[in-house]
Formats: structure tokens, sequence, C-alpha cells
């Protein structure tokens, strides 16, 4: 437990004041992030299969170009239309293609694996950096709206506990914790919300935080599924006490996520 709280405080102290500045700090450290995510994916992957050199480089990159793939770096900026093509997507499953016809021991299903790699690390981590370039304020709405998520959801689960959530995935996760996670991660965001002004319909702000509280609970149960799948404790340990990347930003890349889509899909004005 005292690993766990130094590692966070140092997190923390090195983490918020970029998160907060943005500008090019933030995205050098989104793109540190990328790499070891992308990282923790291919080791996961590597535990039972292993992979070309080349293969990890491509998917590294790739990855990377989707993070970035609409991202003015002279302006430090996100283009209006950021919707990734469907050409470059396309390039890239054709190249993993190619590597199962000139490598034997490389199969339909790794290529399979590092296509979602790079579709879940460049889709998720985009939108953690759309979030931060559409205003510290949503950034933070949605930073404090998870997190409060998941501190009641543990705290309401302990105490009140009694029906499983997701037993096969994570046993310690009951539905009492869920709701209580999520009742108090949609309060979080309608007061922070209104308390700086998000978005003038109190509705919408309620929906909205509802909606991160919830896809962000998704986000740590999807890993957890795949950690489960692979017989793995944790992504990585990058932070002593917590593990990898993955393990620590797993429920705010979803709800940045859903963040993005509910901007870009479904027009929703923020």
């Amino acid at each position: 437990m005292k690993q766990r709280i130094t590692t966070a405080v140092m997190m923390i102290v090195v983490a918020l004041p970029i998160l907060i500045y943005g500008g090019l700090p933030f995205v050098i450290l989104g793109i540190i992030l990328t790499l070891v995510a992308t990282h923790e994916m291919i080791t996961m992957r590597e535990n039972t299969v292993k992979a070309p050199l080349e293969v990890k480089l491509f998917t590294q990159i790739a990855s990377l170009l989707v993070v970035f793939h609409s991202f003015n770096f002279s302006t430090l900026s996100i283009t209006e239309n950021s919707a990734i093509s469907l050409e470059l997507l396309t390039l890239f499953l054709f190249i993993l293609l190619l590597v199962v016809v000139i490598r034997k021991s490389f199969t339909s299903q790794d290529a399979a694996y590092y296509m979602f790699t790079i579709l879940y690390i460049g889709a998720t981590f985009h939108s953690m950096l759309f979030v931060r370039k559409s205003g510290l304020d949503l950034f933070l709405f949605m930073i404090l709206v998870v997190a409060l998520t998941d501190s009641f959801a543990y705290f309401t689960g302990r105490k009140f506990g009694k029906r499983k959530l997701a037993p096969l995935i994570s046993p310690k996760k009951t539905v009492e914790g869920s709701i209580g996670g999520t009742l108090a991660g949609t309060l979080t965001g309608i007061i922070f919300g209104l308390l700086t002004n998000l978005m003038p319909n109190l509705f919408m702000l309620a929906f909205i935080s509802f909606v991160v509280s919830v896809v962000g609970q998704i986000g740590d149960l999807v890993a957890s599924s795949m950690k489960r799948e692979y017989q793995i404790k944790d992504y990585g340990k990058i932070f002593p006490g917590h593990g990898g990347v993955l393990d620590r930003l797993d429920s705010q890349l979803f709800a940045s996520l859903a963040i993005y889509l509910l901007i870009n899909l479904l027009n929703v004005v923020i």
C-alpha cells in the first residue's frame, strides 16, 4: 500500500502540471504513453506467440500514426476533420496480411491481434488527445468523473456489495458498487459542469456525465478481460504498485473515446 501511495503521489506531481499546461509537453507525454502502451499490448501477446521484429516496429509506428493522424505539430492543434481515413487502415491491414504470406510463423490470427492493437491504442489515445485539445475544463471533467466513479464503486462495493457484476472477468466488482460509482460519477460531472459552465443544458450535462461514468467502467472490464485471457496480472511494471500504462488509463481511455464519439458522431456540443 505504501508503494502504491508513493507512486500515485509521484504520478500526480509529474503528470498534473503537464496535463494542465498542455501544449508541447502534453504532446510529448502522449507520444511516450502511446509507445509504452503499444509495447504492453505487444508484450502481452508475446507471452504466448512471438512476432517478427518488423511487425512490432510497424505496430508502434502505425499506432502513433493513428493517434496523431489529424494533429498539426506546427500549431499543436487538431484539424477540424479528425476522422482517420479508411485508406490508411486498409494499408495497415494489407501490410500485416503481407507478413502472413512472407512469414510462415506469423498467422492471420496474429495479424488480427496486431491490427486490433493499432486500432485500440490509436483510437483511445487519439480520443484522449482530442479531449485535452478541446479544452482543459472538459479534460478535467472526464478525469474527475472517472476517478470518483472508481473510488465510490470500490467503497460502495465493499460496504454494500452482494451481487457480482462480472465474476468471470473481475470477481471483486459488484452490481451495488457499480451503481454507487455511477451515481457518484454522474453527480460529480453535473457539479463540475455547472461550476465551470461546461455546458448550459443540465439534462445533456447529466447524460454525458452518466455515459462517461458507465463507459469508464466498461473500459476497466475490457482491460481486465484481456489480462485474464492472456493470464497476466498487470500490463506492465512502469508504475510500481500500479502496473503499466494501460492498467492506469484503461477507464480514462474509454471515457475519452465516449466523449470523442459524442462530439464527432452525435454532434453533441460541449
